[in-house]
């Protein structure tokens, strides 16, 4: 029976959780919820992430979010003072895997390590093990506002320390647990652990102090529209929310087909203001939106191609009018630039004249406007089916939607979802689905995903299929907008067992030890050995 449900947590029963996630590390001694809201309210209004996302809005410019975040503080401040120096005042602040993981003693050991050593021996912030008094060293030492990330194991007590500290955002993004981080956890714990920190927004807010939290939604870890991933945004929302949240952050991912990415910028304008109304969310406002790089698409390893990369990014951000867009970083040549990073350059300017080129693109409002109907209506159908589902508490119904499959998305690392959909890139580079799975999408958006893959079907002369697929999550590492399967020169003699292997059925077990996105490689393989004729019992 699903427990989870769509309704404040009582004050009292709050304050039991608080407690006991504070207890889960010493230095959350230190944690005193009413000095907290005092002291966010001593800090400047540069602190406050919402607010310098709307500056930037009411300024018409666009600011970077880009990711940071070193175990030693002095080398932190310094990290951050460099990126204050070109212009960063929003960071999306990183935390270790140990953190993340509740495995802060672990954790200790390498920050420790780190000071002792000198090298970074942890991939992150260790947020816990520093404390407030040392976290805010750090908020303090810098111009602008912090959103700090976890995962399922630590986000609530993340969250406590953040806020005590003066960070003043951080995602709840449940979705993005299931997608890319956490194996086993099943979806109404993921939400329990969204609603506590909505909760915890909640609690500052009606005490003055309005604190954001981002949504990232559902990553796809294969070539997909973004339908799930605003879709599950949506939700995320309606989650912080319904517990007393307020500002929130959608983060419209980019994909590489202009027209595809600029309409779901529009559609998520459109999208969210819909479902507060429609839910009652009276207090639920959008301070911005941020463009973000982070479908799970390989980022290319030629750091020229990754400068292209980079770039188209900002440039669909800057032609949207974004507040902010989040881009990862590439290793960049200082002082006098020699040929080497001339070479470089010249290959960043090569990936956009490829991938721009090859769409002939030109400014085409009909078309932008088309795809932000067809996105519309299919996010639409999705959440409203969630909504359905769950007889109305959208809490209810995601848990059941992942069940059905009707919340899906090709590869992800969680154990249960479906993973019966599949995409691959049409003519332009635009992202439609092969196969719908059981996501309701309305048969008028089906119809133009099938129009739009079999133009390259019929330019391409060949069916496209699930190597497509793979082929095309390669295309933009490589500065292509399609890509093409790869033969191999074993596929004749692999074919020729088919009939002895649909015969026998052998069962495969397959698994991966670990819990992030290198899940997606042994799920990729399952898929292969079941279309083969192999029994595929799958372990995640």
């Amino acid at each position: 029976m699903i427990q989870v449900r769509d309704q404040k947590i009582d004050e009292q029963v709050f304050m039991k959780l608080h407690e006991k996630e504070i207890s889960a590390w010493p230095t959350g001694k230190d944690i005193d919820l009413d000095e907290a809201v005092e002291y966010q309210k001593s800090l400047p209004e540069d602190k406050s992430f919402w607010r310098r996302l709307a500056k930037y809005k009411a300024e018409g410019k666009t600011g970077l979010y880009p990711r940071s975040g070193v175990p030693v503080v002095e080398k932190e401040i310094e990290l951050l003072r460099g990126l204050n120096s070109v212009g960063v005042e929003l960071f999306p602040f990183t935390t270790d895997s140990y953190t993340r993981n509740r495995q802060f003693e672990k954790a200790q050991f390498g920050l420790e390590e780190s000071i002792r050593t000198g090298q970074n021996k942890l991939n992150g912030y260790p947020i816990i093990n520093h404390g407030v008094k040392t976290n805010r060293r750090v908020v303090e030492s810098c111009r602008g506002a912090f959103d700090p990330r976890s995962s399922y194991g630590a986000n609530s007590f993340v969250a406590e320390m953040a806020f005590a500290s003066g960070m003043t955002s951080m995602p709840n993004s449940f979705f993005g647990w299931i997608a890319g981080y956490d194996k086993n956890v099943t979806p109404e714990a993921c939400i329990e652990t969204a609603q506590y920190l909505g909760r915890l927004l909640g609690w500052y807010a009606d005490r003055g102090v309005i604190l954001s939290s981002a949504c990232h939604g559902w990553l796809p870890n294969g070539v997909v529209p973004m339908y799930i991933n605003m879709a599950a945004q949506i939700i995320e929302s309606l989650v912080t929310t319904g517990q007393g949240g307020r500002a929130i952050i959608p983060l419209t991912n980019m994909q590489g087909n202009f027209s595809q990415d600029l309409s779901d910028i529009r559609a998520s304008e459109i999208l969210f203001p819909k479902y507060f109304e429609k839910l009652g969310r009276k207090d639920a406002f959008i301070p911005g939106i941020i463009g973000n790089q982070s479908s799970l698409f390989p980022f290319p390893q030629d750091v020229g191609m990754a400068y292209g990369y980079i770039n188209y990014t900002a440039m669909v951000a800057a032609v949207a009018g974004l507040p902010a867009c989040s881009v990862k970083t590439v290793d960049e040549a200082s002082g006098v630039p020699s040929i080497q990073s001339h070479m470089e350059t010249y290959r960043s300017a090569n990936w956009l004249f490829n991938v721009m080129r090859a769409q002939k693109w030109e400014v085409n409002e009909k078309e932008v406007q088309l795809e932000t109907e067809m996105t519309v209506k299919a996010v639409s159908a999705i959440v409203d089916k969630v909504l359905e589902l769950g007889d109305g508490d959208i809490c209810v119904g995601t848990v059941r939607a992942i069940e059905a499959g009707v919340l899906d998305s090709p590869f992800s690392i969680n154990s249960h979802p479906r993973d019966l959909c599949l995409g691959a890139r049409d003519l332009q580079g635009a992202c439609r689905y092969l196969d719908f799975g059981n996501i309701p999408v309305p048969e008028e958006v089906k119809e133009y995903h099938r129009e739009k893959l079999h133009e390259r079907e019929v330019a391409e002369g060949s069916k496209l299929g699930f190597s497509t697929s793979i082929a095309d999550f390669w295309c933009l590492s490589r500065g292509q907008i399609t890509g093409r399967p790869e033969p191999s020169p074993y596929e004749a003699e692999a074919r020729s067992y088919i009939p002895e292997i649909k015969a026998k059925q052998p069962t495969v077990i397959t698994g991966t030890v670990g819990v992030d996105s290198h899940v997606i490689g042994t799920k990729i393989v399952s898929r292969v050995l079941s279309q083969y004729g192999f029994k595929v019992v799958a372990l995640g």
